[in-house]
């Protein structure tokens, strides 16, 4: 079996490209680049397309030793969330002649991710949107198989969590487990049988995580990170309907367990979304406005009085170990969009000029 070891997070047509080229080389060639190819035998390679702490305990298990190296646990639950060592600013993925699980991630950000979304309502087979809070909603997930073999038992968990930028599976609440076989190449869209109760916390506005794994796989870090691992993907999205009065919620900003942060979270007001996502938050053909028609503002404590202001453009958040801290995010304006247009908000948390996550908001005239 040969592995191919990068740094890129792959599209399905790369991943088949991949492969593909792969069977033509030799197999004891070193590519040039960022990528090198290594002959390993089944049992050798950890079967998940994934990538940080879960390639590097990989790579330890054939000798081939770096900087990004971490321990594992013989002792965890596969593919358990949360629970593994997680190697800051790794992008290692593993790419494998079997089974690989892909769930895509978003675009402009990896937070988007057309695969995920949420049917309101008592029928899951109704029509994408965003359910209120209070309501009962049902969560869909398309997981796609992008290696050569059939994968029977694939195990795909749903999670919600309060708005956050980074977001940790320790602050995440599961919704539900669905099972799915997948035959090599193909796609399953999933759905999770139990509903989803969307709770009145921020007036329902929550984050959607889903996790696909396969039986042997390793269990992943604390940190949700779709960029590393192709398995995983988030839908951090949220509807707001531009009314005369501000726009607020509190966003989360949470820590590792044992390592303080300070960060910084700031805005970007345009950009378009998706003909996909659009449709699955039921604004199908509408067009993004790329002037800045809204106010973006955070703080670190509430703003009751529009006199105020919206707050500062930008807040420094230090937040000591596995703890969480409040930033409270204003919104103001986007009464004057036009009827068939919309308005994207972009709220990133940034460590050293890198993006750790974000959330999004696409704002509508009511």
């Amino acid at each position: 079996m040969l592995v191919t070891v990068g740094y890129l997070r792959p599209s399905v047509s790369d991943l088949e490209d991949a492969m593909s080229n792969d069977r033509d080389r030799d197999q004891d060639a070193v590519t040039a680049g960022d990528s090198q190819r290594i002959s390993l035998s089944r049992r050798d390679l950890i079967r998940i397309s994934g990538g940080t702490a879960l390639a590097v305990v990989a790579l330890g298990a054939i000798g081939v030793s770096g900087q990004e190296s971490a321990p594992a646990s013989g002792d965890q639950l596969a593919g358990a969330a949360g629970t593994a060592p997680y190697v800051p600013g790794a992008r290692l993925r593993l790419v494998s002649n079997s089974a690989d699980l892909l769930i895509q991630d978003g675009s402009p950000n990896w937070w988007l991710s057309p695969d995920i979304w949420a049917v309101p309502g008592t029928d899951p087979s109704g029509a994408p949107g965003t359910p209120a809070a209070g309501d009962f909603a049902y969560v869909w997930a398309r997981v796609h198989n992008t290696g050569k073999d059939d994968v029977a038992g694939v195990q795909v968990r749903f999670y919600w969590g309060n708005p956050s930028v980074q977001m940790l599976y320790s602050t995440l609440n599961p919704i539900g487990t669905a099972q799915a076989d997948i035959a090599a190449g193909d796609t399953q869209e999933v759905l999770c049988l139990v509903p989803w109760h969307v709770v009145t916390v921020n007036n329902g506005h929550e984050c959607l995580v889903v996790v696909a794994t396969l039986p042997a796989d390793p269990p992943l870090p604390d940190v949700v990170d779709p960029v590393g691992y192709p398995n995983v993907a988030q839908r951090n999205l949220t509807l707001i309907d531009a009314e005369k009065s501000d726009f607020h919620l509190t966003l989360t900003v949470s820590a590792p367990p044992r390592q303080d942060k300070t960060v910084t979270i700031s805005s970007q007001v345009g950009g378009r979304l998706p003909d996909g996502t659009l449709a699955t938050l039921g604004l199908k053909g509408r067009r993004a406005n790329p002037k800045p028609i809204v106010q973006v503002g955070f703080s670190p404590k509430p703003i009751t009085d529009p006199n105020q202001g919206v707050g500062d453009p930008q807040l420094e958040i230090s937040v000591p170990a596995g703890r969480s801290v409040p930033v409270y995010l204003t919104v103001r304006g986007g009464t004057t969009l036009a009827a068939d247009e919309y308005q994207l908000v972009e709220v990133l948390e940034r460590q050293d000029q890198q993006v750790l996550g974000g959330i999004s908001f696409t704002v509508v005239a009511s």
